[in-house]
């Protein structure tokens, strides 16, 4: 498994979560093919947060790029903030305790 992990600075959370929920609720929600899952972290003091996505391969990461830059286009970034970086990292180990 591998996880596409973007940082970001300056987003509005609350307002990012109620678009969320408003696209999942109307079907409008269009995840890049091949996402498995998807983990938002939120510092709110500091104003970052960090998205991490998780596909099955390295390939699907890399097909799944371009969608992730629309929908860039489509949130504003009052919204979703400024991405900062973009990594992507093997996952090794996954555990539920």
């Amino acid at each position: 498994m591998y996880a596409r992990v973007a940082m970001f600075e300056g987003a509005d959370l609350d307002r990012l979560q109620q678009m969320n929920e408003e696209r999942m609720s109307s079907g409008e929600m269009n995840a890049p093919a091949g996402m498995k899952k998807v983990l938002l972290l939120a510092d709110r003091n500091a104003n970052r947060s960090v998205f991490v996505a998780f596909f099955d391969s390295r390939a699907e990461v890399e097909a799944a790029e371009a969608r992730f830059e629309s929908m860039g286009d489509e949130i504003p970034e009052d919204v979703r903030g400024r991405r900062t970086s973009v990594d992507v990292y093997e996952v090794v180990t996954e555990q539920d305790l």
